[in-house]
Order: structure tokens, then sequence, then C-alpha cells
């Protein structure tokens, strides 16, 4: 016999047991979000990439969502930051010329929040974040500092090229909404694009030049760096939502008891026990007609962490960084940070790379406005160590070169890397302290130069003991560097 339609449909609706409904709160159907998201993905009909505009729009505002949101997205945007950018980025010029026109530019208060040491973490961030990212360049007149900001990826609605090359960028369209909610067109040139060599029916209308860093990506566009990570991030909260779930449905029962009699006695009991709070350490006392025992319940959490490691695998191996970062620390070890984390350590330095082309880029758009000269354009950047050197490693290691070449400890260069070795906050300007106290007090530089003589001889001195050869006349060297040093010194 078979139940009446209307008996199906209450069937349906009838409301379930309280752990069922919570696991239907927290889970959902994995293939039915996907297809969702695939709906409009792919596109082969496309020349530039097989993900869509609006598909990329969509990722780049969940990856700024989950940057913001999801422990395991911020911490791997962070990571990334930290370990390229550190303390921040330097720079030191030896040309006065250029000096002067890049520290007007570098230390200008409107430029901070991108070339400070804040701006800088900043715009990584953006860069990791939106997998690109757009510096509006303002030059201004010759008198004035330019001026540098950025634009938000989701207002540039497009790349405008030469028709016949692809890869020559001549201007980008700007769509945007000011404060007033009314929305504007704007027109920029590219950076490489200074004397306006226009397009047919496109010409620029703001002055300002865009230098445009396109990340994690081949084609015009950048992609987030979570871009990989999205679904399985997705699925990772959903796993642990599940799980959340299914704890708290077993923790709602501690206690069972079995009682002798019927469904008065059982009624007797819950009247005393009901919603009733007992304290802890507290004496149970009953009868024999009564057995108070603990439920026993197995969530399964063993299992339950091998399979999210699973997904969180995913996440580590779409952004490049082991396990033990992201709070598992028992998966890591002394052996496996000096060999598995080599790759992490490229990475880095790769994207430290990136950021120096960007900086010397920018660096010479500035320098060409204020007619410096390319032969007087070289900027040494130096970025902060990516994992940090052992202080005594680093310092036995520089007194051995000094032995081979004393000269070398002289260069600006391997002064900073040992300042920035022993943390160093700003190592250029120690550089420049001393630099001018060597001008001030020539007296000082000849004595330190003459302890260094002192110190080679030395060295040199116990290379000729091994050899057995006389040192009477390294003796009286030295005899005649102290009588030097005592008159220097009175």
């Amino acid at each position: 016999m078979t139940k009446p339609k209307t008996s199906k449909r209450f069937e349906s609706l009838k409301p379930g047991g309280e752990f069922q409904a919570i696991l239907r709160e927290a889970i959902q159907t994995v293939e039915d979000e996907l297809n969702l998201e695939d709906a409009g993905w792919i596109n082969f009909s496309q020349t530039d990439g097989v993900i869509t505009d609006q598909a990329r729009q969509a990722n780049l505002k969940l990856s700024r969502l989950y940057n913001a949101t999801d422990p395991l997205g911020r911490q791997s945007i962070r990571l990334w930051t930290d370990y390229t950018f550190g303390s921040g980025m330097t720079w030191s010029c030896d040309e006065e010329s250029t000096n002067k026109v890049l520290e007007s530019f570098w230390d200008a208060g409107a430029n901070k929040n991108v070339l400070s040491v804040r701006g800088q973490r900043k715009s990584s961030d953006k860069l990791l974040e939106d997998g690109e990212i757009f510096f509006a360049i303002i030059l201004g007149s010759s008198k004035d500092s330019a001026k540098i900001r950025t634009i938000s990826p989701l207002e540039i609605t497009e790349i405008i090229t030469n028709p016949e090359d692809i890869d020559d960028v001549r201007y980008y369209k700007r769509e945007w909404a000011d404060r007033d909610s009314k929305t504007h067109t704007t027109i920029y040139r590219d950076y490489t694009n200074v004397k306006d060599g226009g397009v047919d029916g496109v010409n620029k209308n703001d002055d300002a030049l865009i230098y445009h860093l396109a990340y994690n990506s081949t084609s015009q566009r950048g992609n987030p760096l979570l871009l990989p990570a999205l679904d399985w991030i997705k699925q990772y909260r959903h796993f642990l939502a599940s799980r959340v779930a299914i704890v708290l449905a077993l923790a709602r029962f501690a206690w069972k008891t079995k009682v002798k009699g019927g469904q008065t006695a059982v009624n007797a009991i819950k009247a005393k026990t009901h919603e009733q709070e007992i304290a802890a350490g507290s004496h149970l006392l009953e009868n024999l007609g009564s057995d108070t025992t603990p439920i026993k319940t197995e969530s399964g959490a063993s299992s339950a962490y091998q399979d999210g490691r699973m997904l969180r695998l995913q996440i580590c191996a779409a952004v490049g960084i082991p396990e033990q970062y992201f709070g598992d620390i028992s998966t890591g070890n002394l052996a496996t940070a000096k060999t598995v984390e080599l790759p992490m350590l490229k990475m880095f330095q790769s994207y430290q790379a990136i950021w120096a082309d960007t900086f010397k880029d920018i660096n010479n758009i500035i320098l060409e406005h204020a007619g410096i000269a390319e032969d007087k354009r070289y900027v040494d950047m130096d970025f902060p160590p990516i994992t940090p050197m052992d202080v005594l490693e680093a310092a036995d290691a520089m007194v051995k070169i000094a032995g081979v070449m004393p000269s070398v400890m002289d260069t600006p260069d391997v002064q900073q890397l040992a300042l920035l070795i022993l943390g160093v906050n700003d190592p250029a300007e120690v550089l420049d302290a001393m630099s001018q106290e060597s001008k001030s007090n020539p007296e000082v530089t000849l004595l330190r130069a003459v302890r260094t003589f002192k110190e080679s001889i030395e060295i040199y001195s116990d290379w000729m003991s091994v050899y057995h050869k006389s040192s009477s006349n390294i003796t009286a060297i030295e005899q005649t560097i102290r009588d030097y040093e005592g008159a220097v010194d009175n």
C-alpha cells in the first residue's frame, strides 16, 4: 500500500533530529558549489587566457575576502610579505645629483603610503591579494617632487595596446566613481608611452603615467596568489564547520542513566536533573534502581585530522609554503628547515627580484623626468635577508675573508651587509655617519688603515711560521706600527 502524496509531502517537510539539522546547516553539496563557480570560468575562444574578465573580478573579490577573514589565506600573504620585505628595502646611490632627486621622491610625505616600509608592505599585500597593482605616477613640473599612487584593478576595465603588437601597451582605461557616486572615465598613458604614441580613436586625458605590475600570470592581467587555493580554502572551512557540528552534537549528552521502572520513574529523575547546573566535584548518590554512566563518544578525531590535512596540503601547495607554517609545527624540524624549505627560499628570492626590477623602473621614470643621464642612474637596493644568518658564523666568515682580502671590508656594500646581519635598522644612516666622521677626522681613518695593515701582517706571520720561515722583518714592521699608533693616539 502506497502512502498518499500529502503524507509523502509531510514526511519530507517533517523536521528531523537536531543532529541531522546541524549537519545539514554545516555541509553543502560540493558538486553544486563547483558547478556554480564553473559557469563562465573557461572560455577557449579568448586569446588572452582561459579566465574571463568576469571570473577574474570574482576571484579578486574572493581573494580579498579570504585574506581578510580566513586564517590560512591571511597567513599565506603575510608570510610572503614578511619574508620578502621584513624591515623594508633600503637603497643607496653614490651620484650626488641622482641621490638628491630620489631622496626628494622617496622621502616625500605624499609618497609614504607607497614607498615607506609601511607602504612597501602594503603594496606587496595588494599585489598578492589582487594579482596585479597599478602605480599612477604624477610627474608634475621639474621643481616639484613626483607623486605615486595606486589604482584598484577593479577600476581598470581595459588595457589598450598597439593593434599590431599586444605587448606594446599604450593606454589604460579607468572607470571609477567618486564619493558622490558620480562615474568617471579616464584614459592614462603607459609609462613607456611618454611621447603619447596614440592609437586610432584613443587619446590620453590625464597626465599621470601608469606602471602595471602583473603577477602569477602569463597574460596581461594578473591573478591572486590565492587563486589556486580558493576552492580548497572554501572546502576546508566547510570541513571544519562540519567537525564543529559533530562535536557540538556529541557534546550535548555526556551522561546516561538507566532506571528500573516505567515512564513515571524516568520522569521523576528527569525532573530532578533536567537543566540543573551541577557543580564540578559533586557526589552522585543513587540506589540500585538507577545506574548513571558517562557516554563514550567516538568523534573520529584521528581520521578527521588526516582528512583535514589532505585539504590543508592543497592550500600549502597552492601558495608554496610548507604546512608547518599553518599551525601544525609538529610536522617541521631542523632537517626540513634546511632542505625542504630551499624551494621556498628560491621563491622569495625571485619575488624580491621582481620588486627590485619594479623599483628600478619607477626610479628610472623619475630620473628621466629630472634629466639625469643614464650612466648616473645606478642605485644599489638591499632587501633584508630572507633567512637570518647566524651572527657568529657570519662574523667568522667575514674575518676569514678580511684575512685574504683586507680591502674588501672597506667597500660600502660589505659594510652595509655586516650592519644588516647585526640587526641595524638603518644601515645607510650609520654608513653616512661613518663617512662624515672620516671626512672630518682623517687621522682616525689613517689609524684604522694602519690597524688593518697590522692585522694583515699578523695573519701573514702565521702563514710564514707554518713554513718555518724567518719573521724577524715582520717583527720590525710590527714595532714600527706600534710606534706610529702611539704617536697618533698622543
